[in-house]
């Protein structure tokens, strides 16, 4: 008998939602066959049969939010008996590590990451489940008036009447159960804010002749064409060289100056936002930085993201110009201690030469963490970032 658990995907997770059984109960399945699929914080993914065998039970449904180590059903061989199964017909499932045994996960081959056993799944009836699935409410929130504390049928429909009543004279129209990567950004963004004295820094940046170069590029062929934020990716990791503070975190024992350069590229996707880590940045010329930047991308777009995609980054760029955005600011990503607001590339007239000309202008805003930088070293660091990028050799 193989038990499938909930596994840690990230070094933040503390529960996943079971998205999608493949098999259903009572196929057979074979080792490294594809069973189900699991949302983390970040990323779907595809979670693989450790043995070959049956599936002899499913104890968590689909839609299903549960902790790491939660038990999600049993595979067991062809001709094996097995007892009852805590959580099959609704009940608590425990999901204690026994003293002195191994942790056994289930987890993709190709991720390589280890569950870790933390508490049990939500105590709900069959029924209540259905109901909570259909009226969209989060069973994590009910306090259950069943047996031992299991949530009924009746507490659900008792959540779903309560928020559908008008509060302050506005009606509800619905409820959305936040998802994962909703939460974990709700909790660090939160944090950020209370904990980071944030301040911001502006700066405009001529970007003509990144506009030509890029021109030139394409007429060229040369291979695929760095965007506008690559070129911001490639002047920022540059300048991190010079300012290391601004690739630093604060900590109770001082603060952390990390040797590598790091840069997370904050992509929006439909549930909300991932910044995948661009790694040793600084060492990378401007064609092979474009080239992982699209790959990441590209990953990001297929949900195909795992935790070492988007974890360890040192700085953030979040660049909201292909929006039409002119400028905005944002919040820093934790533990780090800076994050580039990045709006759109658009012709303004502006003073050239002694005259005036139109140009193409770029407006950045750093928001830092004043507890280890000041203006003066931030102002400095977005001079070097627009050399770069109004003087770029490349």
């Amino acid at each position: 008998m193989k038990e499938l658990r909930m596994p840690k995907l990230g070094i933040t997770m503390e529960e996943g939602k079971l998205v999608r059984w493949i098999k259903s109960k009572g196929d057979e399945v074979t080792e490294g066959e594809a069973i189900l699929e699991i949302e983390a914080e970040k990323a779907t993914v595809e979670l693989e049969a450790p043995v070959s065998g049956v599936l002899r039970e499913i104890v968590v449904e689909e839609d299903q939010t549960v902790p790491v180590g939660a038990l999600l059903g049993i595979i067991t061989a062809a001709d094996e008996e097995i007892g009852e199964v805590p959580g099959a017909r609704g009940e608590a499932v425990q999901t204690e590590k026994p003293e002195g045994t191994e942790l056994e996960t289930v987890v993709s081959k190709k991720l390589g990451f280890a569950g870790e056993v933390t508490t049990g799944a939500i105590k709900a009836s069959p029924a209540a489940r259905r109901l909570a699935k259909e009226k969209g409410v989060d069973l994590s929130r009910l306090q259950g008036t069943g047996p031992g504390g299991r949530i009924v049928a009746e507490d659900v429909l008792q959540a779903a009447e309560s928020v559908a009543r008008p509060q302050g004279g506005v009606a509800i129209k619905e409820v959305r159960p936040l998802t994962a990567m909703r939460r974990v950004i709700a909790e660090r963004m939160s944090q950020s804010k209370r904990a980071i004295p944030h301040f911001y820094v502006s700066v405009d940046a001529d970007m003509t002749d990144v506009m030509k170069i890029r021109a030139d590029w394409q007429e060229r062929s040369a291979g695929p064409v760095p965007s506008i934020n690559d070129f911001v990716l490639w002047a920022c990791a540059q300048s991190l060289k010079e300012f290391a503070l601004l690739n630093s975190a604060h900590s109770e024992q001082g603060l952390q100056v990390f040797s590598d350069i790091n840069i997370g590229v904050a992509v929006a996707v439909q549930e909300g936002l991932v910044v995948p880590v661009i790694r040793n940045a600084d060492r990378l010329p401007l064609s092979q930085l474009a080239q992982k930047s699209q790959q990441l991308l590209q990953k990001t777009q297929q949900g195909k993201l795992i935790p070492l995609d988007y974890e360890g980054g040192t700085f953030t760029v979040s660049n909201l110009g292909m929006f039409g955005v002119d400028s905005f600011t944002a919040i820093i990503n934790p533990p780090q201690c800076a994050i580039l607001a990045v709006g759109r590339v658009a012709p303004r007239v502006v003073p050239y030469n002694g005259g005036i000309a139109v140009r193409s202008m770029m407006t950045m805003t750093l928001s830092a963490d004043h507890r280890i930088v000041d203006g003066v070293l931030t102002a400095r660091f977005l001079q070097g970032v627009k050399g770069l990028l109004e003087r770029p050799e490349i």
